[in-house]
């Protein structure tokens, strides 16, 4: 009986050897699992992979998002300084409140200003000082006028390189006339170096040529007021002055 089993179990041992050696379902059961796993292991690495790409090109654009809107940022709310040549013809009444014409005056403007295009639409606001003078047109004499002011302008975009604009100011303002000897009915009486503060107004339109992004030339019309200016303790005038204002902007 001993001798049966051993040779039973010594022909299982040698059956399964030769199985194993000849490849049978031994080998391919050992085999086919590693493999499997490997094919769904790499499936998932692709994924992840394929993923995280997606997640590149995302985080990429967003990257260019925020480059555009920094560039637009600097091109369309810059501070800027501004230098105008002026010249206009305006009057102021007398004690009689006759209009007093003046000949052609000239004068200039300095102005530092800042854009606000990307928070409140194409507008600007600067701070102005402006002076012109004049010589009277019937009389010997003249009369300047100087102002400090605050300016709005909004921005009408037409193209890329031309614009209209609409502005408006308000703020302090320096009445001088220097009218010599004038008659009135209860005798002469010296308009010589008389000085006024007052308030000022402007309001006005004009083009823009945008030549870069750094320059632009504004050409337009303003008309400047006051309120009345005390002369000779008791006489009153006010200015009013149509100007034609040609001005350089340099953006920064």
């Amino acid at each position: 009986m001993k001798k049966v089993l051993s040779i039973v179990a010594v022909s299982a041992f040698v059956l399964t050897t030769g199985v194993a050696f000849a490849g049978g379902p031994g080998k391919r059961g050992a085999d086919a699992t590693p493999a499997g796993c490997a094919e769904e292991c790499q499936q998932q690495i692709d994924e992840l992979q394929a993923g995280q790409a997606q997640q590149n090109e995302q985080l990429a654009a967003q990257a260019q998002e925020i480059e555009a809107l920094k560039n637009k940022e600097d091109v369309y709310n810059p501070w800027y300084v501004r230098g105008a040549f002026k010249f206009g013809w305006g009057s102021q009444k007398d004690y009689l409140s006759r209009d007093m014409d003046n000949e052609v005056g000239f004068g200039g403007q300095a102005a530092v200003g800042k854009a606000f295009g990307t928070d409140f639409g194409d507008f600007r606001l600067e701070f102005e000082y402006a002076y012109q003078k004049a010589d009277l047109d019937e009389t010997d004499g003249d009369v300047s006028f100087q102002t400090f002011m605050v300016n709005g302008y909004y921005d009408i975009p037409v193209t890329d390189i031309f614009g209209l604009y609409l502005t408006v100011g308000a703020g302090y303002g320096n009445y001088s006339l220097n009218a010599g000897i004038v008659e009135t009915p209860n005798g002469h009486v010296n308009y010589v170096n008389h000085t006024n503060d007052t308030f000022a107004y402007k309001g006005g339109a004009g083009m823009t040529f945008n030549f870069t992004d750094s320059l632009a030339l504004d050409l337009g019309y303003e008309y400047l007021g006051s309120s009345d200016a005390t002369i000779n303790n008791g006489e009153y005038t006010d200015i009013r002055s149509h100007n034609i204002v040609t001005s350089l902007r340099f953006m920064f």
